[in-house]
């Protein structure tokens, strides 16, 4: 999965649902903003950088994916990388991948924003580069374990502080809600990615069909599907279902216009992907936005996560750490 400066694996389809405790109340967290305001001039420039319609393509008539190289992959283990594999690159990048001090200090980033505990299930961190500005970072599960996860990110971004930043919670953000105790992996997806087996599989699920496999009934990703996709999904699963004509601007296209049509819906356009992106940018939102106050759909989803005291806890620990990058 990567955020658009965006999902590896790409996610499709379908949908069902509803659970979830009662709505605490934003005003009843304490402190709910206390480290917010350590830093505030940062995570706005943070936020601004994930500014822009990612899908607004409606004057271009041709779209090329970027060509990606893998440079350096790393096992991981606790806040530690070894044994470096290196792959084959253009000569243009083989500073880069001699560069095992700027490859650490990126990983020494992630472990900084997000507590040991909480990513045990990144055994492998990858270095790449699809030039500048294109995917920033990407997570992905391993064909032989899908419980396993890939930390990808691209050292061609590492100037752009606040749009990577932004971009590593955005993708935590599918590691905590897509997670071996949130969803049941499907083995056979992972093995082959097929959309006959997604549509098989889909039918199939009880609960919310994440595109990886069945949510549990109690897991992040279903009680905000319940909440927040049920009256939409019909009508931007046809937008969805154009990433499988061929045409990727008419895809892209449909999603931004339905975006327009439910724009105080989402954070942004992005959003508006498949509803595990969805709750990945809205979460990345929740952790370096202010407390929203308003009534619109778009401030009902991040104070979702305030729902959950332990969230409340990471959000906490990821602006500490954010913020101690400005001292």
């Amino acid at each position: 999965m990567n955020r658009k400066t965006g999902f590896v694996v790409v996610l499709a389809i379908i949908a069902l649902g509803f659970i979830v405790g009662v709505y605490a109340g934003v005003s009843s967290v304490p402190g709910a903003d206390s480290f917010y305001a350590a830093c505030p001039v940062f995570l706005e420039q943070i936020i601004q950088s994930a500014a822009g319609d990612v899908y607004n393509y409606e004057a271009e008539t041709d779209f090329e994916e970027p060509k990606s190289y893998y440079i350096v992959s790393y096992s991981v283990k606790g806040d530690s990388i070894f044994s470096p594999v290196l792959n084959d690159v253009p000569t243009y990048l083989l500073d880069e991948q001699e560069n095992i001090a700027l490859q650490r200090s990126v990983w020494d980033v992630y472990t900084n924003l997000i507590p040991a505990e909480d990513r045990q299930m990144v055994t492998r961190f990858q270095v790449f580069s699809d030039g500048y500005s294109n995917t920033l970072a990407a997570v992905s599960p391993s064909y032989e374990d899908p419980s396993l996860w890939y930390l990808e990110v691209d050292i061609a971004d590492l100037d752009d502080q606040e749009a990577l930043l932004f971009t590593l919670i955005h993708e935590y953000a599918h590691l905590l809600t897509l997670n071996e105790a949130q969803i049941v992996p499907d083995i056979e997806l992972a093995l082959d990615y097929d959309l006959d087996l997604l549509t098989e599989k889909a039918a199939a699920c009880e609960t919310y069909f994440t595109g990886l496999g069945c949510s549990q009934p109690n897991s992040y990703i279903q009680a905000f599907y319940n909440r927040f996709w049920t009256d939409i999904n019909d009508e931007w699963g046809q937008a969805d279902r154009l990433q499988y004509d061929g045409d990727e601007i008419a895809y892209y296209n449909a999603l931004y216009s339905f975006y327009k049509q439910h724009q105080n819906q989402f954070v942004d356009d992005y959003a508006v992907t498949h509803p595990t992106e969805d709750i990945a940018e809205s979460f990345a939102y929740f952790v370096f936005s202010p407390t929203p106050h308003g009534d619109t759909v778009r401030d009902q989803k991040l104070r979702f996560f305030y729902e959950y005291p332990e969230l409340i806890q990471l959000r906490e620990h990821i602006l500490k750490a954010t913020c101690s990058m400005t001292e």
